[in-house]
């Protein structure tokens, strides 16, 4: 029998979720989510055999594993602590929290229950990203500086896939934190130093809509960083820098500064990493080991963006 996983939150993520679990031989065996028809339309699309109408419901299903949380960002924090008391493995989508508080606060409920806690910074699980850390790791890449761009048009809330939603997205916290950590995993920092600013808040989501920031390592390495939901000429690169080389990786390709190019993924990257990121959070609950992105490993990430969004 496979681990017995639920699914909190039917949205396009959680359907791509759905296909990555079952290609790594686990169960689906419930789902929960406010939308009565949305939920029962997910439980039939994917075989799953019963629907919830709440979390907690679901986290009282009878034999189950662990918990995929795929809901709006604010309930994130509050779900995955009621699933480690309720004894549960969870894989949560980015952001784990909305606050380094909170962040803190799930960490140390999953070493206190003795759970894993996996999350959804699945750029850490994409191949030209895997590369870099490789070339970090093995001592043949010292990066100096980082300059990220993660620049997209969310001025309204819609979703994954063109699909409207009930809330609104936080350019910080959740495309933030994902630029953020893959920045400082290549620096192989656990902290940095950081100045930042974030734009006025935009009448129509509340919420400021652009940022921009320089966090320094203890060593010196450097990272800049520029973020946006208002772009109409999206991006999401990095350009790596270290003394000798400098790298660039935009649109699951990385390159050299001669143009070749180490790693093609082409537009298949995040999909391909989402699957590697699902099937290494079964693999983790069968074998008894970490996942390869814990909570524990992301809160220096949550430190800077704390500390960002205070100034």
């Amino acid at each position: 029998m496979g681990v017995r996983v639920g699914v909190v939150g039917p949205g396009a993520i959680a359907e791509r979720h759905a296909a990555a679990l079952l290609a790594a031989g686990a169960e689906l065996v419930a789902v929960a989510g406010p939308e009565r028809e949305q939920t029962t339309a997910f439980a039939r699309g994917f075989g799953v055999p019963a629907a919830y109408g709440t979390a907690e419901e679901l986290y009282a299903h009878p034999g189950l594993d662990a918990v995929v949380i795929a809901s709006p960002h604010a309930h994130h924090a509050r779900q995955t602590l009621t699933a480690l008391e309720a004894g549960l493995h969870v894989l949560c989508e980015i952001p784990i929290a909305l606050s380094l508080p909170e962040a803190q606060a799930v960490a140390e409920a999953a070493r206190a229950a003795g759970r894993h806690v996996a999350v959804a910074h699945t750029l850490r699980h994409c191949l030209p990203y895997l590369r870099v850390r490789e070339e970090v790791e093995r001592g043949a890449l010292h990066v100096r500086h980082i300059v990220a761009r993660t620049l997209m048009l969310r001025q309204d809330d819609t979703g994954m896939g063109g699909r409207p939603r009930g809330w609104t997205d936080d350019v910080l916290w959740h495309h933030g934190a994902h630029t953020v950590d893959a920045a400082l995993w290549f620096l192989g920092a656990t902290g940095a130093e950081v100045r930042g600013m974030r734009g006025e808040s935009w009448a129509r989501s509340g919420r400021p809509m652009d940022g921009g920031a320089v966090l320094r390592t203890p060593d010196g390495g450097l990272a800049t960083i520029a973020l946006s939901y208002h772009a109409r000429l999206p991006s999401r690169d990095m350009t790596i820098i270290a003394e000798d080389r400098t790298l660039h990786l935009s649109g699951g390709v990385l390159r050299e500064h001669d143009g070749t190019v180490l790693v093609d993924c082409g537009d298949q990257m995040e999909d391909d990493g989402l699957a590697r990121q699902d099937a290494d959070f079964v693999a983790a609950i069968t074998g008894g080991r970490p996942p390869g992105c814990a909570v524990a490993d992301i809160l220096p990430a949550m430190r800077v963006l704390h500390e960002w969004g205070a100034q």
